[in-house]
């Protein structure tokens, strides 16, 4: 019985090797020459000066001070008609988005409740900093594990009694820079 199962599995094991190399001959013939994933060395990284005659010219870890044409971060999609833009150009940096996201927090008319987000979180208070968490995580508040963005909204329907922003707003992307200002301030401060 026992040699049976060896026989068994050694059989399995061929005609899955069989069957890979069957794919991947197949593949070859659809390969994309841009995938780093397709070069024949392990590691398109590892790649040394003798072998540039085999490199992959479209690696994205080969490019030096040239732009490599079929790095996906650097290719235009949508060619000369351009990208969609989720909004209206809103900042020119995080400086200016963080700016404009401070004085939203001290502005009592965003909600009807005659209430800020200074109101409850004046000198970093109820923000639980102190736990150093990324969004998203578990707020007890809102009893789920939420994004910065659906606490932004939440605290503007819920204790300012607001409207909540539109997800492509100019006022959520400022509202999270200044929030993103705010805590890398307090964690510089009381850096331990």
């Amino acid at each position: 019985m026992i040699k049976l199962n060896k026989t068994l599995g050694m059989a399995a094991a061929i005609m899955l090797m069989m069957g890979s190399f069957a794919f991947s001959a197949t593949a070859a013939h659809h390969e994309n020459p841009c995938n780093p994933c397709a070069m024949k060395h392990a590691n398109p990284c590892d790649m040394k000066d003798m072998h540039k005659k085999h490199a992959n010219p479209c690696n994205p870890c080969g490019m030096k001070k040239h732009a490599n044409p079929c790095n996906p971060c650097g290719m235009n999609p949508c060619g000369d008609a351009g990208n969609t833009p989720i909004r209206k150009h809103a900042f020119d940096n995080f400086q200016q988005a963080a700016a404009a996201g401070k004085k939203m927090w001290s502005d009592e008319s965003l909600g009807t409740a005659g209430v800020s987000c200074k109101s409850c979180h004046a000198d970093y208070e109820l923000l639980n900093l102190d736990k150093n968490q990324n969004f998203p995580h578990y707020v007890e508040m809102v009893g789920d594990v939420v994004t910065l963005d659906q606490m932004i909204n939440y605290c503007m329907l819920n204790p300012m009694k607001g409207k909540q922003f539109d997800r492509n707003s100019k006022d959520l992307t400022a509202m999270a820079a200044y929030f993103r200002a705010y805590r890398m301030q307090y964690l510089r401060a009381n850096r331990k």
